[in-house]
C-alpha cells in the first residue's frame, strides 16, 4: 500500500547509503569492472526498498524509516556524530567516516542502524544473479555460477514425488491428525502415524520445491526457502537466524550434519524435564532406525579443503581423531561430492532430507499435503485441540482451509510454533520461553592455495575438544561453514568500501571455521502486531567467554594448518598475519589479546544461529515449559509439540537427529492416544 512505501526522499538517502557502503573505486587494473561497480549499478537500493516494504513488520519498517530520517537530520547528526550536516551533503570521505562512527559506536542503537543497511546491501550485491543467472562480481571473487545444463539433467524421481492438494475455493478437510510443518519433526511424525494406519494432513507454509525447482542461486534460495525470506534476525539485529520454510523445512537446506544427542544431554532431559526413557539403551534403537532411513554414515564425508584446514590443524596440534575431533556423519546417498550448491537444495536428491525420505513415506501411506498453506490458528474447544484454521496461497488467491482433527501437532519450527500458539490464544507462561540457539560466530583463515569453501561436502570435520572446558558441556565446539559470496559479504566486517572489496577478492583462498556454544542464556519468542514471531535473546557472560575462547582455539587450529592471515568478524580490526607467510607466534599472541579485549558484543561482530530450539520445551512445570514430558501441551489436550521447540535444553550438537528422535517418540505417544484414547 502507498502508506507503506518509501518516499522519494527516503529512496534517495537509501541510494547514497548503499553507494557509500559499496562505492565505485578508481583502479587501473579492473578488467571485469569489479572496482568500478557500485551498489546502485546492480539496483541494490531498489531491492532493499522492496524488502523493507514487503517483508519487514510495521515496527521494523518504522525503525528503518526512522534510520533514514536520522542520517538526514542536521540536528540528530550534531548530537550523534558531531556534525550538523545531512548525510547526503557529505563528500565520500566524510560519509565513510560517518558510517564507521556508527559501526563502532558504544551505542547499541547506532550499531543496529549501521548493520540494518550494511548486511542487506553487501549480501545482495554479491548474491543476486541478475545477468543470465550470474552475478557480475562472481568472477572477481573466484566464484563460479551453477551449471544450468547440468542442473537440467536432474529431476525429482517419480517415486519421491508428492501430489499436494491445491484448493481453489474455501475447503474443509478432516483427519485424525493434522501436522503443522514438514521439517525434521513434522516429517517423521507424519510418516510414522500414516504408516501406522492413521489419517494425516500436513500443512506447510513454504512451497513444494524439489530438484525440479532448485535454481542453486543463493539469493533465490534465501528468498523462497528460508523463513523471513532470509532476513530473519533477533529483535536487536544482533543474530541472523537461518531456518528453512519449504517442503522438508530446514532439512532441505541444512549442512547435513548428523549427530546423536550425547547421553549426558538425554540424561539431563530425563532428570530435569521428566522425559523418561530418552537416555535408555532402548532409545538408541530409535536413532538406529532414523540413521538407517537417512543413510547416515561417513562413507560420503569427503574432506574438502575447507574442512581439511580443521583436520590438518588439529593433527598438527596433536589432537586425536575420535577423542578431540571427528569425521562427521552425513545423511547422504550418492552425493559423489557434488555438494557445491547443496545449501540451496540438492538437485541430485542425494541429500536424504525429509523432502526425499519422511514426506514421500507419509504420502505413500496415505497422508495428504497442503503446501503454501499457513496455519493461522489452532481451534481449541473445551480445553482440547479440534483442528486448524489455515490459508492456502496460490494462483494469486488466498483460500481459507478448515481442518478438523482429533490431534494437532505443532511442528513449524522453534520460531513459528510459539507464534502459532500465541495466535491461537494459548498464552500460558511456558509458551515462548527457554529459546536456545547455539550462538555462533566465525573466523576466516586465508591460505596460500585455493580453498573455495563453498565446494564439496559442507561439514565433515568437527572439533569437540573444548566443549567440556566449561561445566555442563557449555564450552565451544568448532565446525566449518560453506559460506557463499552473499553470506560471506554479510558477515565480513566493513572498515571502508575499498577494504571490504579487497577482503572479498581474497575469499577463494579463505577457509571458514564456525564457533558454536551450547548456550547458558535463554531467550523468548513472542509475536508482533501481525502475529508473526519476534525473538529476544541476549548472551549470558559465560556464553560470551566461551565464544571468545572458541575464536582463539579455531584461529590456533588454522594457524597450525598453515594460514597466512586469520581474521574474526569483529567490526574493529582483529587479525593476525600479513598474507605473505606463516603467522608468527608473537602476532598470534597479539591477536589473541585483541580477541579477549573485544570479546563478544551484540552488533560488534557478526553472530548467527541455525539451531533455534526450546521455545515450547518439555518439562514438568507449566510456568517454565509449554509441553509435558510426553510432548503434549500442558493446557490443551491433544495438542502436541513436534519440532525443535520441544528440546528442554540444547543437546550440544547439531540438533536434526535429536529432533527426529523425539519426533519418533512423540508419534508413538500419539498413536497410543488414538488407539487407546482413555
Amino acid at each position: 500500500m502507498a502508506a507503506e512505501s518509501l518516499g522519494e526522499d527516503e529512496r534517495r538517502v537509501l541510494r547514497i547509503l548503499c553507494d557509500s557502503l559499496i562505492p565505485a573505486i578508481p583502479q587501473a587494473d579492473d578488467p571485469n569492472g569489479f572496482w568500478a561497480r557500485k551498489a546502485t549499478d546492480l539496483g541494490i537500493d531498489g531491492d532493499i526498498a522492496q524488502i523493507v516494504e514487503a517483508y519487514l513488520s510495521p515496527e521494523q519498517r518504522a525503525d528503518f524509516r526512522r534510520l533514514l530520517k536520522t542520517v538526514e537530520s542536521p540536528l540528530m547528526n550534531l548530537l550523534l556524530a558531531r556534525t550538523a550536516r545531512r548525510f547526503t551533503a557529505m563528500d565520500a570521505v566524510a560519509r565513510e567516516r560517518y558510517l564507521l562512527g556508527w559501526a563502532h559506536s558504544r551505542l547499541g542503537v547506532k550499531r543496529q542502524g549501521f548493520h540494518a543497511i550494511k548486511r542487506l546491501s553487501e549480501f545482495l550485491y554479491y548474491a543476486k544473479a541478475p545477468l543470465d543467472g550470474a552475478n557480475p562480481n562472481w568472477q572477481a571473487v573466484g566464484y563460479e555460477a551453477p551449471d544450468d545444463e547440468e542442473r537440467a539433467k536432474w529431476r525429482q524421481p517419480e517415486e519421491l514425488r508428492i501430489v499436494p492438494i491445491r484448493p481453489d475455493t474455501e475447503t474443509e478437510l478432516e483427519a485424525e491428525v493434522c501436522v503443522v510443518g514438514s521439517g525434521a519433526g513434522g516429517g517423521v511424525i507424519a510418516a510414522k502415524l500414516a504408516q501406522w494406519g492413521h489419517s494425516v494432513i500436513v500443512l506447510e507454509t513454504g512451497p513444494y520445491r524439489t530438484a525440479d525447482d532448485f535454481t542453486q542461486r543463493e539469493a533465490d534460495a534465501y528468498d523462497r526457502m528460508f523463513q523471513g525470506h532470509g532476513v530473519t534476525t533477533t529483535k536487536d539485529l544482533a543474530f541472523g537466524v537461518l531456518a528453512g520454510q519449504t517442503a522438508g523445512g530446514s532439512t532441505t537446506i541444512n549442512w547435513m550434519t548428523c549427530m546423536r544427542p550425547p547421553r549426558w544431554a538425554r540424561e539431563e532431559w530425563d532428570r530435569e524435564a521428566g522425559m523418561r526413557g530418552v537416555a535408555s539403551p532402548e532409545f538408541e534403537g530409535v536413532f538406529d532406525e532414523i540413521e538407517a532411513r537417512l543413510g547416515v554414515g561417513t562413507a560420503e564425508s569427503t574432506v574438502n579443503p575447507c574442512n581439511d584446514a580443521l583436520r590438518t590443524g588439529s593433527e598438527a596440534l596433536g589432537y586425536q581423531l575420535g577423542t578431540d575431533y571427528e569425521i562427521i556423519q552425513r545423511n547422504a546417498r550418492g552425493c559423489a561430492s557434488r555438494c557445491d550448491f547443496c545449501f540451496f537444495g540438492c538437485i541430485y536428491s542425494a541429500k536424504q532430507s525429509s523432502l526425499v525420505t519422511w514426506l514421500p513415506d507419509a504420502h505413500r501411506a496415505g497422508a495428504k499435503f497442503l503446501f503454501d498453506t499457513k496455519a493461522e490458528a489452532i481451534v481449541v474447544e473445551g480445553g482440547e485441540a479440534r483442528g486448524v484454521e489455515a490459508t492456502y496461497r496460490g494462483g494469486g488467491k488466498e483460500v481459507p482451509v478448515h481442518v478438523k482433527a482429533r490431534i494437532v501437532v505443532a511442528a513449524g519450527s522453534a520460531l513459528q510454533t510459539p507464534a502459532l500458539l500465541w495466535r491461537s490464544g494459548i498464552r500460558f507462561a511456558g509458551v515462548g520461553v527457554g529459546f536456545r540457539i547455539d550462538p555462533t560466530t566465525a573466523i576466516f583463515g586465508e591460505f596460500p592455495h585455493p580453498v573455495r569453501m563453498w565446494t564439496g561436502p559442507m561439514q565433515t570435520i568437527a572439533v569437540h575438544k573444548f566443549q567440556d572446558a566449561d561445566e555442563g558441556h557449555h564450552g565451544p565446539w568448532i565446525e566449518t561453514a560453506p559460506a557463499h559470496p552473499g553470506l560471506t559479504a554479510l558477515a565480513l566486517p566493513w572498515t571502508g568500501g575499498r577494504a571490504h572489496k579487497e577482503s572479498m577478492r581474497r575469499i577463494a583462498k579463505a577457509a571458514s571455521a564456525i564457533v558454536l556454544v551450547r548456550d547458558v542464556a535463554e531467550g523468548v519468542v513472542r509475536v508482533d502486531a501481525r502475529g508473526e514471531p519476534r525473538f529476544e535473546y541476549r548472551l549470558d557472560p559465560r556464553d560470551r567467554r566461551n565464544l571468545t575462547r572458541g575464536l582463539i582455539e579455531a584461529a590456533r587450529i588454522h594457524r597450525a594448518a598453515g594460514a597466512i592471515r586469520i581474521s574474526t568478524l569483529h567490526m574493529e580490526e582483529c587479525s593476525a598475519g600479513d598474507g605473505r607467510g606463516p603467522v608468527s607466534g608473537s602476532d598470534f599472541e597479539r591477536f589473541s589479546e585483541t580477541v579477549r579485549r573485544l570479546g563478544i558484543r551484540e552488533n560488534g561482530l557478526a553472530l548467527f544461529t541455525a539451531h533455534p530450539m526450546g521455545s515450547c520445551r518439555a518439562g514438568l512445570d507449566p510456568k517454565r515449559s509449554a509441553a509435558d514430558p510426553k510432548g503434549e501441551c500442558h493446557e490443551v489436550r491433544n495438542l502436541w509439540i513436534g519440532d525443535g521447540s520441544l528440546l528442554p535444553t540444547a543437546p550440544g550438537v547439531n540438533p536434526m537427529i535429536s529432533i527426529m528422535g523425539l519426533g519418533v517418540r512423540t508419534a508413538g505417544m500419539i498413536h497410543e492416544r488414538l488407539t487407546c484414547p482413555t
